[in-house]
């Protein structure tokens, strides 16, 4: 963990959700200080005044997505993790998925070993980190795979441009599905595999705009369980070699 006592804010406008996650916490992270907000408002308030360790976030709040928030966050506290809880069914990808980066993904409803693994991973993952300065670690640095999600799950239409070293890639969505992917000679599918495997890089986002031709045609879910079983062969291929 990054410090003896990791502040953690749990944005979630349920009661019974917010209870349960301090339950656990009391009971089984008794070192971490938790801050509980209800709206987008509050959680920026609370959180301008304490370097936060991890966020937990709902995505649909009374005043606005923790989506949205947590971009923000994202820049007030590069160093931070973040657990988003969502209600879309991902337990294929979850159980798939060894290389999640920065956000770590909990389905709905929540259940407490589950959400203490999590919660644990994902400080845990600080320390493990270090100082390392690519996708993955912390906020400053998601993963590929980890915006693709937070980008379909808030069901956005824009484009979103990866760059790596001197590689660039540029990813579609409308209306969160993933429609189009461009890297050099590659596009489709093979250009979303290609670009979640780069190790570090830079994330811009621009309005979606203009004709284009689309390359991807199965679910945003589909797509990401696909993209997830590559990368758990490559580490796979990895570890025998």
């Amino acid at each position: 963990m990054s410090s003896q006592n990791p502040i953690i804010l749990l944005l979630e406008d349920c009661p019974v959700t917010a209870m349960l996650v301090e339950r656990v916490i009391l009971q089984r992270l008794p070192a971490c200080r938790l801050m509980w907000a209800r709206t987008v408002a509050e959680a920026r308030e609370r959180s301008a005044s304490f370097p936060v360790d991890l966020f937990i976030l709902d995505i649909v709040l009374p005043d606005g997505s923790g989506l949205d928030f947590l971009g923000n966050a994202a820049v007030a506290h590069p160093s931070a993790c973040a657990i988003v809880v969502t209600a879309t069914a991902l337990p294929e990808y979850q159980a798939m998925s060894a290389a999640l980066g920065a956000v770590h993904f909990i389905e709905k409803p929540l259940k407490p070993p589950v959400l203490l693994e999590h919660i644990r991973r994902a400080l845990g993952s600080k320390s493990a980190t270090g100082a390392a300065r690519d996708f993955r670690a912390t906020l400053d640095n998601v993963t590929p795979m980890d915006v693709l999600q937070l980008k379909c799950l808030s069901a956005a239409s824009s484009i979103v441009e990866f760059r790596s070293d001197h590689r660039e890639g540029r990813v579609r969505f409308q209306k969160g599905e993933v429609v189009d992917a461009r890297t050099g000679p590659l596009c489709g599918i093979d250009a979303v595999r290609e670009i979640i495997g780069w190790p570090h890089g830079h994330v811009f986002e621009q309005a979606e705009s203009g004709e284009f031709e689309r390359t991807i045609h199965c679910s945003w879910q589909a797509l990401l369980m696909h993209a997830a079983h590559e990368i758990d062969e490559q580490q796979a291929r990895a570890a025998t070699a």
